[in-house]
Formats: C-alpha cells, structure tokens, sequence
C-alpha cells in the first residue's frame, strides 16, 4: 500500500515506523508447540521461539476466540470489553 496512511470507517490510522506481526494460536497447549519444536516439525515456531517474542497468555472465562483475543489486545475481561462468546 502506498501513503503514510490508512482510513477506515471514517477513522485515520498512521503506518507504524517498524510493523508489527501478532499470531495468536487459540486453543493450543504450550506445549504442544514446545514438542513440535524439539520434533523438529516446526521451523518456523522454533525461528520465533529463538529470534522473535513469544508469551503465554491466560485464558478468561468463557474461553472463547473472541472474547480472549479482545480481552489480549485491551488487557481487561470480558466484564469490561463486553464480548462474551463468538458471535
């Protein structure tokens, strides 16, 4: 995309100086990903893993994709953000 800027829904948002990639993997046992790793039947975890950032979050209640990756980007529960389920 060209320009230093983006518009959506009547909202400006500048390009970050330096992008930034969030994965988040839902409903995965840490480690799950940690015996991959050492099985060597995940190269790109383990790149991440050695050169990147990884974290563990934990999950709210109910535990649903939505509800959890509001509850990561805004570091509240679902009591305050209001998504509660998957709709």
């Amino acid at each position: 995309m060209s320009g230093s800027a983006l518009t959506v829904n009547g909202r400006t948002y500048q390009w970050p100086q330096q992008p930034l990639v969030v994965v988040c993997i839902d409903g995965c046992e840490p480690d799950y990903i940690t015996q991959a790793v050492q099985a060597g039947a995940a190269p790109w975890f383990r790149r991440v893993l050695e050169h990147g950032s990884s974290f563990n979050a934990d999950s709210v209640v109910p535990s649903f994709t939505n509800p959890n990756n509001l509850s990561i980007v805004t570091g509240v529960p679902p009591s305050v953000h209001g998504i509660c389920g998957n709709y």
